[in-house]
């Protein structure tokens, strides 16, 4: 299996996140022709009451949001985890907060699911993800306090 060394991983996840970025840009200004051609898929457009078409859209640019704002936190953590900084109070509030976007992302897709069914699904993905990242939290919450008590030691 092909090994990198930490740094080159870090950096490859800070361009991954990146691109994730502009992905995510794109996918804003793709959004409402996106969300029309998924609505055309499933329903008969002519039958499909404009105020839920709408409606669709904004749940669209709240995901995207809400996935813009974890990926900046995840940028932001990677930063951190850069600079040699991982078990930190700051590392734990930074997974904290990608763990509720997570839940958030997973609330909005079963907002989602009303109207499409595929929604239920991605929300349980979603919020699974959500507490897999919560007990990733705790177990570097939990390593953060042992290492603030043994660097009270030394």
């Amino acid at each position: 299996m092909l090994k990198i060394s930490k740094k080159a991983s870090v950096n490859l996840s800070m361009i991954l996140s990146s691109l994730f970025f502009v992905g995510l840009i794109v996918g804003a200004v793709a959004m409402p022709t996106f969300v029309n051609s998924i609505i055309e898929l499933v329903y008969n457009p002519a039958t499909f009451p404009a105020m839920d078409r709408a409606i669709c859209l904004a749940l669209a640019y709240l995901i995207l949001v809400v996935c813009l704002t974890a990926n900046c936190v995840i940028f932001a953590l990677l930063k951190t985890v850069k600079s040699d900084n991982v078990f930190t109070p700051k590392s734990v509030s930074l997974i904290r907060a990608i763990s509720w976007c997570c839940f958030l992302v997973g609330l909005l897709f079963l907002a989602v699911g009303y109207y499409f069914q595929l929604g239920f699904l991605i929300a349980f993905a979603a919020m699974f993800l959500g507490l897999c990242i919560r007990v990733v939290k705790n177990v570097i919450e939990q390593a953060t306090e042992i290492k603030c008590e043994n660097d009270l030691t030394v």
